[in-house]
């Protein structure tokens, strides 16, 4: 099966929230950019890629500690933001599956909550393992699953029980490398070794009031299956999640754990 139409909804919905990720999106996925750093065994002078880059916050840490980064967006407003954002860095628009850069080009790459976005994430991996020099690391982060996650666990259950979920559009399953044994098995596949896996207990703090707003600007998914649905739908879904999620208010806030770990792996053979 394609994903053209998921592909290009993806893409236009990340290119329109690119001025506001700092304001949702980062509240969580920032926080697990220093376990990726580690993950990959950051050191000054190391070259780095930082593949979904996004506004730039995984390259411009890895840059303040000393190595020599650069980023890929799919989404020009995300490539602009980090530019914008990390002057002296080099960002560009490119593809996580078909990367353009020559084969052993970087020391190591991060790609922060970006593989559930595309639609080959395993050929996105070999891509990584391509241009890592023998001795590399790679390293991704990923979303626990529902079960696992309160914040997937509400936002989803609602548009599940809810919607018309035989009208959204077809798209991979943004939860296939939650499974650590699949993931792990993907990187095995593409050549990595030494894999490991280290748990990353973000905590989500959102506004307490208009936390469905809040939602439809922190990712693409929901939204692109609610367009689909009638105004009836849209109407309920947003009233129960604005409902629902006060049973996590703390003061102004919604506090609501959201979960996730870092997976990595090692290109064999010594740096030269």
């Amino acid at each position: 099966m394609t994903y053209d139409d998921f592909r290009a909804g993806e893409l236009q919905g990340w290119d329109a929230r690119a001025e506001a990720y700092d304001t949702a999106t980062a509240r969580a996925t920032a926080q697990a950019i220093p376990d990726l750093l580690a993950a990959v065994r950051l050191a000054p002078g190391m070259r780095v890629l930082d593949v979904c880059c996004g506004p730039g916050y995984a390259a411009g840490a890895a840059a303040a500690l000393g190595a020599e980064t650069r980023g890929i967006d799919f989404a020009p407003g995300m490539v602009r933001q980090a530019r914008a954002r990390f002057p002296g860095l080099a960002f560009d628009e490119g593809d996580a599956e078909h990367l353009a850069f020559q084969d052993a080009s970087f020391d190591a790459v991060l790609c922060n909550f970006g593989l559930f976005h595309v639609t080959a994430p395993g050929r996105a991996m070999s891509e990584a393992f391509r241009v890592l020099r023998p001795g590399g690391r790679y390293a991704f982060s990923q979303w626990c699953t529902p079960e696992e996650n309160p914040v997937h666990r509400l936002t989803l259950g609602i548009v599940r029980r809810v919607a018309d979920m035989s009208i959204a559009p077809p798209a991979p399953d943004a939860f296939t490398l939650s499974d650590r044994d699949t993931a792990h098995g993907m990187m095995v596949k593409a050549g990595f070794a030494d894999i490991a896996l280290r748990e990353v207990p973000i905590l989500l703090r959102a506004p307490a009031e208009g936390f469905f707003d809040f939602m439809m600007r922190f990712g693409v998914r929901i939204p692109l299956i609610l367009d689909r649905q009638t105004e009836m739908v849209r109407a309920a879904i947003h009233e129960a999640l604005d409902h629902e999620a006060q049973a996590f208010r703390a003061g102004d806030e919604i506090r609501l754990p959201m979960p996730a770990f870092v997976v990595s792996g090692q290109k064999e053979g010594p740096l030269p």
